[in-house]
C-alpha cells in the first residue's frame, strides 16, 4: 500500500512495570514483532519514540520523536504525521500483536475519504490503532499546543469513519506481566 505505518513506542509502561517496546517476544522484542507483522503492508514504515533516551536498542526504521513531551500517543500521531512520505499513515501501538495487514489495508482504505478510520466495537474504540490522513493533523496540532492531550477527545473532532464488524480480539493490548504470558503461550501454540 501507499500508505505510512506508524508504530507507537512512546509509553512510559507503568503498569507494565518497563517499557513495553522492548518486552521479550519469542526471538525477539515486542516493537519488532508489531513491525515485523504489519511492514509488509507498507511502502513506509516509522517508529514513534517520546524521546530519544527511550531507545534501548537501535531499530532498523526511520524514527520520530515527539514534538511535546509527555502529551501521550497524540504527540506520537503528530510526529509520524509530520514526517510521513504518504498521506495516509496506519497507527498502532507497540503493545498491540494481534492487529492483522487486513484490518490495516480496511482501515487504509477507509482513510482515503475522511480525517481517519478507526476500528470500533462494543461503542469503544482505540485511537492507537487507525489510519490517519494528513487532513487531521492541523485538529492534532491544536489540540496539543492547547494542552489538549488526551486522544479521545481529539478524534471527536475529525472526520472518521468508524468500522465496525472487526474481531474485537485483535485490539486487545498488553498491559501487564499476566497479558504478556497469555502472548507467549499464544505463539507457542503457533509454532
Amino acid at each position: 500500500m501507499e500508505a505510512t505505518l506508524l508504530v507507537l513506542a512512546g509509553g512510559r509502561g507503568r503498569r507494565m512495570g518497563r517499557a513495553k517496546a522492548w518486552i521479550e517476544v519469542g526471538d525477539t522484542v515486542l516493537l519488532r514483532y508489531v513491525v515485523e507483522r504489519l511492514a509488509p503492508a507498507f511502502s513506509e514504515v516509522m517508529v514513534s519514540f517520546s524521546e530519544p533516551e527511550q531507545m534501548e536498542q537501535l531499530v532498523p526504521y526511520r524514527v520520530v520523536f515527539d514534538r511535546k513531551p509527555n502529551a501521550g500517543p497524540l504527540a506520537g500521531l503528530e510526529a509520524g504525521l509530520l514526517a510521513a512520505r504518504n498521506d495516509v499513515l496506519f497507527a498502532v501501538a507497540c503493545d498491540m500483536p494481534y492487529v492483522t495487514q487486513g484490518v490495516a489495508q480496511v482501515a487504509v482504505a477507509a482513510a482515503r475519504n475522511c480525517d481517519a478510520a478507526i476500528p470500533r466495537h462494543d461503542g469503544l474504540f482505540e485511537p492507537v490503532c487507525g489510519a490517519y490522513r494528513k487532513s487531521s493533523l492541523q485538529t492534532i496540532v491544536g489540540a496539543l499546543d492547547a494542552g489538549n492531550f488526551v486522544a479521545h477527545d481529539v478524534i471527536q473532532n475529525l472526520d472518521v469513519t468508524w468500522l465496525e464488524g472487526l474481531d474485537a480480539a485483535e485490539f486487545d493490548n498488553l498491559n501487564t506481566p499476566a497479558d504478556v504470558e497469555r502472548f507467549h503461550a499464544a505463539l507457542s501454540t503457533q509454532r
